[in-house]
């Protein structure tokens, strides 16, 4: 492969990395309550307001700018970046995907806890969230950025 086929083709995979990293905080993040717990208590007053199924933007008060700046990072870099930029977007969006494969792993939440006073120690109100489709998108993305710029590096 000829080295502006690779420059071209990590440009590419940037620009195409930077909107779906974008698209993706505004899809599910977390899945905060699990069905049996809504059964339960999914008419409670403290549950009232609570986003069930919230985005970034509505879960992260600062992590959400910080992706969306490596998400313009990511396009600046495949449109004027030099190397010193794209070694910088390169450390962010390794940094970004260890932040959004720990999210994957552990679904953030907005911490909040039931305490029904009818259940013993033993029988607590468990609660289970799920990963929601945002952090996959984000991977994905963070992914495909991150091969974009390693490309780059090879045709330098």
């Amino acid at each position: 492969m000829s080295k502006g086929t690779r420059e071209a083709v990590a440009d590419w995979l940037m620009v195409l990395a930077s909107p779906l990293l974008l698209l993706s905080l505004f899809l599910t993040w977390s899945h905060q309550f699990s069905a049996s717990l809504l059964s339960s208590y999914g008419a409670a007053a403290v549950l009232q307001g609570i986003p069930r199924d919230p985005n970034a933007w509505q879960v992260y008060s600062a992590a959400d700018v910080l992706l969306a700046m490596v998400a313009a990072g990511l396009l600046g870099a495949a449109l004027r970046g030099g190397r010193t930029a794209r070694l910088v977007v390169a450390l962010c969006v390794a940094v970004a995907l260890a932040f959004t494969l720990h999210a994957l792993s552990v679904p953030p939440t907005n911490g909040a806890n039931l305490f029904d006073p009818a259940l013993t120690a033993a029988d607590h109100t468990a609660n289970s969230p799920t990963a929601g489709a945002g952090e996959t998108v984000a991977v994905i993305a963070l992914a495909v950025g991150f091969g974009g710029l390693l490309l780059s590096f090879t045709a330098d």
